[in-house]
């Protein structure tokens, strides 16, 4: 993901995977052998009612909390929280117009259709809410299909000062993602006992 970062020219990545803090942990170790290259550690955190961004956290939170207790314990552990695709209808559940008690709400997710995004970037405009954009990368293909510029991430998005851009994965990549998802799965389960 680093290489693939690097190569789309980037100078930074925020790495989230879902409930947990360790690859955005590892990740951080490994840019250090990259010279001038930043890795943020965080979780992609599930709550009651939908994904949420943990930004800059090194330490776990529990999954199935509702979306005050989560962005309370993010801010707690000194990380900015994210509605992380809003208004998907690819995955459920989505935070929807809660995504508005968050530090921050992502209007651009590069995997989401259209409407989703714009329904995102609608709430974000219409209560001020701070804006960002991100790939949702599972691969390496995807990494810097979206983001952010900006100086320093953890104090520009809380003031709205990040700069968006993206373009949308392509169909092609994620069903490539999604087969290579499923033989991965096949691989590794038994079809039966």
């Amino acid at each position: 993901m680093i290489e693939a970062a690097i190569r789309k020219g980037l100078r930074g990545i925020v790495v989230t995977d879902h409930d947990s803090v360790v690859g955005g942990l590892v990740a951080r170790k490994v840019a250090k052998a990259f010279a001038d290259f930043q890795v943020i550690p965080g979780a992609e955190v599930t709550s009651r009612f939908g994904h949420i961004l943990a930004i800059g956290i090194e330490t776990d939170i529990p999954k199935g909390l509702t979306v005050e207790e989560t962005v309370d314990k993010i801010r707690d552990l000194g990380g900015i929280s994210i509605a992380s695709h809003p208004f998907s209808t690819r995955v459920q559940p989505s935070l929807g117009e809660q995504c508005i008690k968050t530090d921050g709400v992502e209007v651009f997710n590069a995997t989401n259709g259209f409407h989703a995004n714009a329904m995102a970037i609608s709430i974000a405009q219409l209560r001020g809410c701070p804006a960002t954009a991100g790939s949702d990368a599972h691969w390496a293909q995807s990494v810097g299909n979206a983001g952010i510029i900006c100086d320093d991430p953890m104090s520009d998005i809380r003031k709205g000062r990040a700069v968006l851009f993206g373009e949308y994965t392509t169909l092609w990549n994620r069903r490539v993602f999604n087969l290579r998802q499923l033989a991965s799965t096949i691989a590794n389960r038994p079809l039966w006992k």
